[in-house]
């Protein structure tokens, strides 16, 4: 089962995710529009996280 959303490590807001995103895409926050880099073991989609990607 995939995690259906992020926390943006800029202002903390959830990033809804669409269920087919893997570690290394790259995802945009929906509240201050941060580029986001999606962080993890693909295997393991329950400890993904998000890193800035400026």
């Amino acid at each position: 089962m995939r995690r259906h959303e992020l926390c943006c490590p800029i202002c903390q807001a959830d990033i809804p995710l669409a269920g087919d995103e893997k570690p290394g895409d790259e995802v945009f926050c929906t509240y201050c529009g941060a580029p986001c880099k999606i962080d993890g073991d693909p295997d393991a989609p329950e400890n993904w996280e998000a890193e800035e990607d400026f």
